[in-house]
Order: C-alpha cells, then sequence, then structure tokens
C-alpha cells in the first residue's frame, strides 16, 4: 500500500489530469467522482459520453489515482477487434487452442493484474463475450482458451461508450446483467457544447502543448478566431478542437491564428447558426442552446410552456416560480391569467391546436422535431 502511494505521488498532477482542463461545474463533477471512485479498489466503472469527449483520459486519470497505479493500464477497444480475435486477446490462449495458435499467449485480463483493464467501446462487444465478461466480473477468474485452469482476475474493469447501454439493453442488444455489474459507479461527460466556458481554457491548453510538441514557435489566437471557436458546436469534441489546432499550427508560420487557419470546412464557422440553436441566459451565469426549428416557431406559445414548466416545477407556488423564470410575482400572475394556466402549470382550456403547438415547443426544446421519437 505504501509503495503505491509513493508511486502516485511521483506522478504529477499535470499527468494525471492530462486533458481533462475546464471549470464547468460538470467537469469538476467528474474529477470529484474520480477521485472518489479511486478509493475503492477493484470497483467496476462505467464512463459514458460522446465521441471525442475523452473518455479514455478519464479511464487514465482513474488509473494513475488508484492503489494499482505503479501497475498496468491495458487498452482493448472491442469494436475494432473480430469476436475470434478479441476473446483470444482477452483471456489468452494455450498452444493449439485453435488454428495458428502455435505457442501460448498471455491474455489482456491477466497482463493487467493489478492494474486497469480498460474496455473501449463496449457497447459493441457480442452477446457472446457479454456472457464471458460478465462471468469474469462475477466470479473474478478465467480460463485461457483451451486450458482447463483458472486464474484470478485482479484487475479494475473500466468500460467505456459512446453509446446508450440503456436503450441497448431495452432493445436486447446488451445484457441488462452486465450493464447493471459495469455501472456500479457511472460517469457521464457531457459534449464539449455544454462546456462552452472550457472552449478557449482547452484551446489554450492545446495551443501550448501542440506548440511545445511540434517546437513551433509561440501562437496566440485572434479575437476573431476566438470567437470563432465559441461559435462552433464542435460535433467532434475535445478530440476535434485538439486535431483542429495541432493542423493550424503544422501549417501556419505565423504569431498569430485567425479564424480561416482553423477552419477545415468553409461552413464552420456557420455551424451552429445552420443547426438553429439560440443562446438563453441562465441567473447562474450558464447557457441552454434551443433549437429554433428552420420554419421558426411561436414565440408566444414557448412562453407559456416557459410558464407551465415553472409553475408545475413549484407546484404552483407563485413566488418560487416567478424567481425562477426572472420576473416578479405581480407579472407572473399577469402572464399566467393571460395564457390561462392555472395553479400547477395546466391550461384552463383543453384546446387541441394549443396542445399541439405546446407539443413542438417542447420537442424542439429538446433537441427532436414533432412527431419523432424521443
Amino acid at each position: 500500500m505504501q509503495k503505491a502511494v509513493m508511486e502516485r505521488q511521483r506522478v504529477s498532477s499535470r499527468e494525471i489530469w492530462n486533458g481533462l482542463v475546464g471549470q464547468h461545474p460538470s467537469l469538476r463533477k467528474i474529477t470529484s467522482e474520480i477521485e472518489k471512485v479511486a478509493r475503492i479498489p477493484g470497483i467496476t466503472v462505467l464512463i459514458t459520453g460522446e465521441s471525442g469527449t475523452g473518455k479514455e483520459l478519464v479511464a487514465k486519470a482513474l488509473h494513475h489515482l488508484s492503489f494499482g497505479s505503479e501497475k498496468p493500464f491495458v487498452e482493448v477497444n472491442a469494436s475494432a477487434i473480430p469476436e475470434t480475435l478479441l476473446e483470444a486477446e482477452l483471456f489468452g490462449h494455450e498452444r493449439g487452442a485453435f488454428t495458428d495458435a502455435k505457442t501460448q499467449k498471455k491474455g489482456l485480463l491477466e497482463a493487467a493484474y493489478g492494474g486497469t483493464l480498460f474496455l473501449d467501446e463496449i457497447g459493441h462487444m457480442s452477446p457472446n463475450l457479454q456472457v464471458k465478461l460478465l462471468k469474469v466480473i462475477e466470479e473474478k477468474a478465467f480460463r485461457a482458451l483451451g486450458s482447463t485452469q483458472e486464474k484470478t482476475v485482479n484487475a479494475r474493469i473500466v468500460a467505456a461508450t459512446n453509446l446508450d447501454l440503456e436503450q441497448a439493453v431495452q432493445e436486447g442488444r446488451f445484457r441488462h446483467d452486465l450493464y447493471y455489474r459495469l455501472s456500479v459507479f457511472s460517469i457521464h461527460i457531457p459534449p464539449l457544447r455544454e462546456r462552452e466556458s472550457d472552449i478557449l481554457l482547452l484551446a489554450e491548453y492545446f495551443l501550448e502543448q501542440l506548440s511545445r510538441q511540434h517546437q513551433a514557435p509561440a501562437k496566440k489566437f485572434s479575437s476573431e478566431a476566438r470567437q470563432m471557436l465559441l461559435d462552433y458546436s464542435w460535433p467532434g469534441n475535445v478530440r476535434e478542437l485538439k486535431n483542429t489546432i495541432e493542423r493550424a499550427i503544422l501549417i501556419n508560420g505565423n504569431q498569430t491564428l485567425y479564424p480561416e487557419d482553423l477552419s477545415t470546412d468553409r461552413r464552420m464557422g456557420e455551424r451552429r447558426r445552420s443547426e438553429g440553436q439560440t443562446v438563453i441566459c441562465l441567473h447562474d451565469g450558464q447557457k441552454l442552446r434551443v433549437k429554433v426549428p428552420a420554419r421558426g416557431l411561436n414565440l408566444e406559445e414557448l412562453e407559456r410552456e416557459i410558464l407551465r414548466e415553472a409553475l408545475f416545477q413549484s407546484r404552483g407556488n407563485l413566488s418560487r416560480a416567478a424567481r425562477m423564470v426572472g420576473l416578479s410575482r405581480d407579472t407572473l400572475r399577469y402572464r399566467v391569467k393571460k395564457y390561462g394556466l392555472n395553479g400547477n402549470g395546466h391550461r384552463r382550456s383543453s384546446d387541441e391546436r394549443s396542445q399541439k403547438s405546446s407539443d413542438s415547443i417542447k420537442c424542439y426544446i429538446r433537441g427532436f422535431p414533432p412527431n419523432s421519437q424521443e
């Protein structure tokens, strides 16, 4: 134990949190969760998030903070290897276990002994391997292919996916028992577009890091480039941001980077506008992105739906609902009467057309077009 603590002390904070840069509350929550679960030996962890959000970075930070940090961090991508090869990679095999198995090979479960086994893209694992992985987690033991001898598993299993595993379970594509075993502790990484306050911090971090890595002169962003970074929606998340800045460093010899140096797509600067997003500033300084349909929407219906939701969440308490939407109590009372809402947020009128319009507003706020499945 003491040796593990000393090893962790030798790993710098920069190495532990490499790439996990930002001040957004969601990122602070993630780092807190990592620190908590790192102190619990052997507990399985499921990391979720879109592609490019930094799931591998979270897994490595968890490993560095764990008591097995001096042991191996072994990574395998479940979607990049065919099922038969993935099984042999995970469990290892004896000589002659199958065609071309000319020598004995140690599996990744054994190679990660005392450390961490990171199973990336776990949502793409075949049903057959899901059963075998479940057994490994439950029994803490496995057999190499072609062997009758059981070997002990002594590694933290960390899985990651960009898929909605709950939906995959409902559709029968992922075992519910394996899902519950993997998600004993879950960490979700939000997309970069929901961490707007971190975009420029990450950009500056990558600019410094990559300039040093490529031995390029120190560079800075122009004010226009900084605004462009904020205006873009970053569908590829942190990975896309890093790649964009690396490309700009390599192809631009100037000290200052401008929008044209960052854009790999001439429509990059228009991305958010083309996606029909607008920004609503909240009381705490955070920003909410709302999808606006190309054909437009009815602002009165939008206001009605926001007030209805505030009344519902406040359970009809006008003072609390007024604070939630930034209105005085008298102004809220006037608008409640104007839109025909009762104390709980429901309409006094059951007009069908009005209901359909409100449902459309809800769909757009959530990012779905009307009449589509959520």
